[in-house]
């Protein structure tokens, strides 16, 4: 304040008296303040003038810059040359300005990792301290909003370099944090010192909104490789590990993914609810590269497992519920995301489901194959090999029990599905030669094997077996009423066997209906149908001519 008086009393003096030097230039030639005037109305004009003008050099040492700095356009240097035109020397005392808060801002620290935050908070301090003590010394140089926006730009422009040095995604959300939350905070520009002053209305928006949006791409743009090189480590894991029958092995690959695409997406919501939308939706683009080549890979390799004699399903329940699981978590996590992304992800996963699913129902295929069809054969019943069969290939697994479940609903309708084919390609004679005179009763005690073997694997699965425990009904009807009332009741019950249009009409034909009596039981059928009875007609009727 001191400073300041003398800078009044200085320009003062050099007001009265016209012919007193005002500053000695570079070359040590006197100017005179008021040489070329000849009236005291001229010399009243040069002192009015005179008056305004802002005295550079004391400014300089105001400021804390040396004389000798000479701040340019950029705020690097600037001429001490008096002017006797006023906006050249306010550009003038810019530039000191300019020169000042290049000086006064913190240096970037040479650990940018281990300093940062610390770098920031140094930043945080220093800014509303300059502007407080300048404010006084500037104000009545009408030089206030020169220092605003100095320190402005120029701390804007320090975060923009510090943001090109910004390698990691911690780095990039510390600095985003700082722009979108703290630099116009109560903290920095919104600090309760600087209300009369008012910095937060001098803002330019427009470089903030730029600074932003680059500190935007800038974090979207390190996520993206961040979580690439995390998921492809994930991958490189994968494929170097032997499955096993450890639970930790056959989950660890979609935790391990689940945390990668999530743990970004959280830490951004933190700072903006719209930003953690754009990071995910990043996110969910490198899954999909992730997802693809996975897919890929698994299809290869499940391949070559199923070909095996005896292959072990676990590495398929594996894929299954990483396929699950993951498609879960993208689906409840959709919100704001691009809906095609979503959609596209959910399709490559189901279409690696349906692959891994098939591959299991083929392996059941052929196990079922080869055992009922030795089993419907021999003399000596075999049923009970079909079941070790399926408790070896698929032994309860703790960790996957929806996925459990799903599989062995698949696996139980095929089973009973092929148990019921062989059944009517076999005469009811040689069944009885082969298993007892009651086939009927083998068959209901072949069902019940069946579901207690598959819901001691999956609980609450689907009862897939009432097909063939209508069989034990359907041979005792003694007349084509109670036939009728029979297969109607396996239509109700058994609604997807319906699919199979030539189960039925077999079926009727194995327990010895003719021709046209199976054909008056399908026209009842149908006639009973709450659908259209025509196209399931034509079909039906076409496949009495196969028996």
């Amino acid at each position: 304040m001191r400073k300041l008086l003398n800078i009044r009393k200085r320009s003062k003096s050099w007001g009265t008296d016209s012919r007193k030097p005002l500053i000695e230039n570079n070359n040590n030639d006197i100017q005179d303040g008021c040489s070329g005037y000849d009236n005291p109305l001229d010399q009243n004009t040069c002192t009015t003038q005179v008056e305004k003008e802002i005295p550079l050099q004391e400014l300089a040492e105001l400021l804390g810059v040396t004389p000798d700095v000479n701040p340019s356009e950029d705020g690097s240097c600037c001429s001490l040359r008096p002017e006797t035109n006023s906006p050249q020397q306010k550009q003038r005392a810019v530039r000191l300005i300019q020169a000042s808060v290049s000086q006064h801002l913190p240096k970037p620290p040479s650990d940018l990792d281990q300093n940062l935050q610390q770098h920031l908070v140094n930043v945080q301090e220093t800014v509303p301290n300059e502007l407080m003590r300048l404010w006084p010394l500037l104000e009545k140089m009408d030089l206030t909003e020169s220092l605003i926006d100095c320190y402005h730009r120029q701390t804007l422009g320090h975060i923009d370099e510090l943001l090109k040095n910004a390698q990691s995604c911690k780095k990039a959300f510390v600095l985003m944090n700082w722009v979108l939350n703290t630099y116009l905070s109560q903290e920095l520009l919104g600090h309760p010192d600087l209300q009369k002053m008012d910095p937060m209305k001098k803002v330019d928006l427009l470089l903030f909104t730029e600074l932003a949006v680059k500190a935007k791409n800038k974090l979207l743009d390190n996520v993206q490789k961040q979580v690439r090189a995390h998921l492809e480590n994930i991958l490189q894991i994968e494929r170097r590990q032997d499955v096993g029958d450890k639970e930790e092995t056959c989950i660890g690959l979609y935790i391990n993914t689940i945390m990668c695409i999530n743990a970004m997406p959280k830490e951004a919501q933190e700072i903006s609810s719209k930003l953690s939308d754009e990071v995910r939706e990043v996110c969910f683009q490198e899954l999909l590269i992730f997802l693809e080549r996975y897919s890929s890979e698994q299809t290869e390799i499940l391949g070559k497992k199923a070909k095996m004699d005896k292959p072990e399903t676990i590495h398929f329940f594996k894929t299954l519920k990483t396929c699950k699981e993951l498609k879960q978590h993208v689906q409840t996590n959709s919100k704001g995301i691009n809906e095609s992304l979503i959609q596209e992800i959910a399709e490559t996963l189901e279409k690696m489901e349906d692959f891994t699913l098939k591959l299991l129902m083929d392996i059941v295929d052929d196990m079922a194959e080869i055992h009922l069809s030795n089993y419907f054969k021999t003399e000596n019943k075999q049923f009970f090999f079909l079941i070790l069969g399926l408790k070896a290939y698929f032994p309860k697994l703790s960790w996957c029990q929806d996925v459990q479940k799903r599989v062995m609903d698949e696996a139980y309708k095929l089973i009973a599905h092929i148990y019921l084919k062989h059944l009517v390609q076999s005469s009811q004679k040689k069944l009885k030669k082969c298993w007892s005179a009651d086939v009927g009763q083998t068959v209901t005690e072949d069902a019940q094997s069946l579901h207690d073997t598959i819901s001691g694997l999956a609980p609450d699965v689907k009862q897939w077996n009432l097909m063939m425990l209508k069989v034990t009904e359907l041979l005792e009807d003694k007349d084509s009423v109670a036939v009728k009332l029979t297969a109607a009741s396996m239509l109700k019950e058994c609604p997807t066997w319906s699919e199979d249009e030539e189960l039925l009409p077999a079926l009727l034909r194995w327990k010895g209906l003719s021709g046209w009596e199976v054909k008056e039981v399908l026209e009842v059928l149908d006639s009973l149908s709450e659908h259209k009875p025509s196209s399931r007609s034509v079909s039906w009727y076409s496949c009495l001519t196969c028996w």
